[in-house]
């Protein structure tokens, strides 16, 4: 049978060759079909909501979903077949996995006990290890989004990055809150951690039917997440402890989904002592709120960076975001909010996202790598031990190589901009050698003696802001770790004349990392000569860009 709601859109209830035979379910980010293949096989195609089709950012992170799943072992999610448009409409053709997703099969069945419980952790840990050694982090990790197929669970939905997913009103919550970890509502760059808290709390959710962190609306679930400890009654052991050091507040202090299926594959069945996890419940018990903790400069979304032991300063951005839902105003999401569902709509007021590129609304370069601007572009070596990249740009994206240590900066042609500006690269492939440097940056650049960059060393999986001035290094260290992958964006917001900060795009999130403070020269006139560019440098070997850009604030 034809769904009646493509019937219109693919002609005959085609989405390309594919004959649509059922709606499968519908989200705030799209609807997905099973359908039929030209061969006679079934595959899920997941079509992108007509309504945010427009917006060529939406469609890039949509597409994106497809090439994430594609880089992690097969074994671990849907099989991706391939991409496509209908009309203004992009979707994603991928295996159809038979099966109902755990939540689905909990609320429906009840609750997983003895080996199949212990099964359902194993290969959901398997999947997530798998994930990690691919350099991903999920975000999104949930009952919903493991489907329990004929060949074992699989995990779907990689193009999700939402702060908050499918919130109505202050008093119902469904989907991804109850599961995020402190650092998602903190606003702290993602690391695999993250996906380790999400999975503890799905493992609660298949022992027992509800969630560790329960509460009657949104902010009494965010404030027990941040603040309270599990309730991990009915969780059977050796499962219980392993839980239990999964949701400690710290990321630092959770172990890894390798670590993890090591205690719980070791023979015995049991939780080594003076292993990875050897916590107990008192240990993640939080201590009472100081006043360092919200303090002014956190609520601009900078993050405290964790530490090795105890409970770190909650960020009062995620406070904020208690507050903000109490008073129902809705974090803005990375795809417009909407029931999981029902398709109902959420509240219309939000608040404004980290970075928001809507408010440098001038253009003062824009470069996709098309190849017509790259006998334009003024070239800048700053240290005599290197040389320049040999460069080359064209379909879309630039290339730089070379076999000995090169490091070379780039300014933008376009015009030159002065006030609040910001410069957004958005990366493709780095050397991947190992070696000390595989980096790119970001900012502005005057010459060889005089650049601002916010960078990112592959190697390291760091990001930080130079600040170089008349041939001086003129900032005090800033860096933190984060890993970013092809795709992501890395930016540099110049902001007052003062103050530098670099911003990293992830899965469609923007996150504030590190600041510095400036010593240009005051003039906006002076201002003008330091142009919108970027960076490449490495030991030896190949990094590319897919785009780079340039933008400066009204006025």
């Amino acid at each position: 049978m034809t769904d009646s709601r493509v019937a219109g859109l693919g002609g005959s209830g085609l989405i390309g060759e594919h004959q649509v035979v059922r709606l499968l379910g519908e989200g705030g980010q799209g609807a997905v079909y099973l359908a039929e293949s030209p061969a006679g096989g079934r595959v899920a195609i997941k079509v992108l909501h007509g309504r945010l089709a427009a917006d060529p950012e939406v469609r890039r992170r949509f597409l994106r979903e497809a090439e994430v799943a594609a880089s992690v072992a097969p074994f671990c999610t849907a099989r991706v077949i391939g991409t496509g448009t209908l009309g203004e409409q992009p979707y994603i053709v991928s295996e159809y996995v038979p099966g109902p997703s755990l939540d689905a099969l909990v609320r429906g069945d009840g609750p997983r006990t003895g080996g199949g419980l212990d099964r359902l952790a194993i290969s959901t840990l398997t999947a997530l290890a798998s994930i990690h050694r691919a350099g991903i982090v999920h975000r999104d990790f949930k009952p919903a989004n493991a489907i329990l197929g004929p060949e074992g669970p699989v995990v779907i939905d990689f193009g999700i990055a939402r702060t908050l997913d499918a919130m109505t009103t202050t008093n119902h919550v469904t989907g991804t809150p109850a599961y995020m970890s402190p650092e998602q509502l903190g606003d702290q760059p993602l690391t695999p951690a993250s996906d380790m808290f999400s999975w503890a709390v799905t493992m609660v959710f298949a022992a027992t039917g509800r969630t560790a962190f329960t509460g009657g609306n949104v902010p009494a679930i965010l404030h027990a997440i941040l603040r309270n400890p599990p309730d991990l009654s009915g969780v059977p052991e050796p499962l219980c402890a392993i839980v239990a050091a999964c949701l400690a507040k710290n990321p630092a202090d959770r172990p890894t989904a390798e670590q993890v299926l090591r205690d719980l594959t070791s023979g015995d069945g049991a939780v080594r002592p003076g292993g990875a996890i050897d916590r107990t419940l008192g240990d993640l018990e939080p201590p009472a709120l100081s006043a360092a903790s919200i303090a002014p400069s956190a609520l601009d979304g900078a993050m405290t960076r964790p530490r090795r032991s105890g409970v770190p300063l909650l960020v009062a951005g995620a406070l904020l975001v208690a507050l903000a839902v109490a008073a129902g105003v809705l974090l803005a999401p990375s795809w417009p909010a909407e029931n999981e569902g029902g398709g109902g709509k959420a509240a219309s007021a939000v608040a404004r996202p980290v970075l928001d590129l809507a408010a440098y609304p001038t253009v003062d370069a824009a470069d996709g790598f098309d190849g017509a601007a790259q006998a334009h572009y003024d070239g800048y070596q700053p240290f005599g031990n290197e040389v320049m990249p040999t460069i080359k740009a064209g379909g879309g994206r630039l290339t730089g190589e070379g076999r000995v240590p090169y490091f070379g900066w780039f300014a933008l042609p376009g015009a030159p901009s002065s006030g609040d500006t910001v410069s957004v690269i958005t990366l493709g492939g780095f050397a991947g050698t190992g070696e000390p440097e595989d980096s790119v940056f970001v900012g502005r650049v005057k010459d060889e003696n005089n650049y601002v960059g916010a960078w990112y060393n592959h190697t390291r999986k760091e990001i930080g802001i130079d600040v170089r001035v008349d041939g001086e290094f003129r900032h005090a260290p800033n860096s933190t770790s984060l890993s970013l992958a092809p795709g992501d964006r890395l930016a540099l917001v110049l902001s007052g004349g003062t103050t530098i900060t670099s911003y990293a795009e992830t899965g469609g999130a923007w996150r504030r990392l590190t600041t510095a403070d400036l010593d240009l020269p005051a003039t906006p006139q002076e201002r003008t000569r330091w142009r919108h560019g970027f960076a490449l440098r490495a030991t030896a070997g190949t990094i590319t860009l897919d785009a780079a850009e340039g933008y400066s604030a009204a006025g």
